[in-house]
């Protein structure tokens, strides 16, 4: 079932799960800049054109679709995504908090919801841009692609179904802030509802139940946080 509705509070689910790139940040520029540079330092040009269409993929998966179609590329995938992680750590004080959703995120905090962050980048990128933007004192785990066996990111549901595990919660009682309809596939996988915060579309798995408001726990420890 899908409905069109405004930027949910989700003060009637058990956890609360946000997508970075795009959703808690707008980090399009940034993560694009990086993958191009590391490119470019192996003598390769990244076509924008190319790109954008695909820039919810993990870049190391991304390039292994670039390999399939242009053939190998001068240097290992391994060794230009290193570089391109490196480059986007070293912008993270630029990027841009996108205020609406994570006013979303404090007031949950407040009210002592579990919260935390899947995301198809690395841990490092993850963390590092949490760190920089203040937000990591939002979020109780930070699950990434880096956390999942190689080729489950999303669209797969492993991310988000790790996030619900770390928490403690279950998938049918969490919401998820998604910009991209490859982490709603996901969302909507592993049993999860999905707020689409580009087109304002809340989305729920077939038969997902109603649920009633949860009795809200005190915030968790940050296992994510320390790495």
């Amino acid at each position: 079932m899908t409905t069109r509705a405004p930027v949910p509070d989700g003060k009637t689910y058990e956890a609360l799960i946000f997508d970075w790139d795009g959703t808690l940040v707008d980090s399009s520029s940034v993560c694009f800049d990086a993958l191009a540079r590391a490119m470019a330092d192996a003598g390769v040009k990244l076509d924008p054109d190319w790109y954008w269409p695909r820039q919810a993929i993990a870049s190391p998966d991304m390039l292994i679709v670039w390999e399939q179609e242009f053939g190998l590329l001068p240097e290992p995938i391994d060794e230009i995504i290193r570089r391109c992680r490196m480059y986007v750590q070293a912008a993270a004080p630029d990027l841009r908090v996108i205020e609406e959703i994570a006013e979303v995120a404090r007031a949950a905090r407040r009210r002592g919801q579990r919260l935390g962050v899947g995301s198809n980048s690395s841990a490092g990128v993850v963390i590092a841009g949490l760190r920089a933007t203040g937000l990591d004192a939002l979020f109780d785990v930070v699950v990434t692609w880096s956390d999942v066996p190689q080729g489950r990111g999303k669209p797969e549901p492993d991310i988000f179904l790790l996030v619900a595990q770390r928490l403690g919660a279950d998938p049918a009682r969490c919401l998820v802030y998604e910009d991209a309809e490859v982490g709603v596939t996901a969302a909507l996988s592993a049993g999860m509802a999905a707020y689409n915060v580009q087109t304002g579309i809340l989305s729920k798995p077939v038969g997902y139940p109603i649920a009633a408001a949860p009795v809200h726990r005190l915030a968790l420890a940050k296992p994510g946080l320390a790495d």
